[in-house]
């Protein structure tokens, strides 16, 4: 199965600049979304390999890399990321190099169509045919999009690394 090269991904990789100490503009930060496929080698240990062909059950790990081109701090960034169809996230295969708040987006409540945020493990609200409610763990394959709230500042010339893994379906 053919996959699509990561420039496509990344136009839909988000970047926020919430308003912090300091007004930045957008290319106070450079980002670069790529990924690799995820092999064991005969020890048992994972390789990251580039390949442009990926096969239904293997997995890929993005990563998101986002570097502060400039002199200053910057504050109150979130970075967002798609999960893309026709793979499925795994939950807990997700990382910062930076103190982040990591939540997933999905479907979650039938009452209110659209998409929400939550933190793992989460929860979405199911209605029974008798019309009684219940809550139910949130399938990983409902899941849509990923997003890091970093909890501290991106120091001057830093970067910040956010990578996860999805399975082919």
């Amino acid at each position: 199965m053919p996959f699509p090269h990561a420039s496509h991904l990344a136009a839909s990789v988000a970047l926020a600049l919430v308003a912090g100490t300091q007004a930045a503009s957008a290319d106070a930060l450079r980002s670069l979304f790529d990924y690799r496929i995820v092999e064991l080698n005969e020890d048992g240990t994972e390789a990251l390999v580039e390949r442009k062909k990926v096969r239904p059950g293997e997995t890929i790990e993005y990563s998101i890399v986002h570097s502060n081109s400039t002199e200053d701090a910057l504050t109150g960034l979130v970075v967002q990321a798609p999960v893309p169809e026709g793979v499925t996230i795994t939950f807990g295969s997700q990382s910062s190099s930076v103190d982040a708040r990591f939540e997933i987006q999905a479907e979650m409540e039938p009452e209110t169509p659209g998409l929400e945020w939550s933190v793992l493990p989460a929860f979405r609200k199911v209605i029974d045919e008798d019309g009684k409610e219940r809550l139910e763990p949130l399938p990983a394959e409902a899941v849509t999009a990923v997003r890091w709230s970093l909890g501290a500042a991106l120091p001057g010339g830093g970067d910040a690394v956010n990578t996860y893994r999805v399975v082919v379906n």
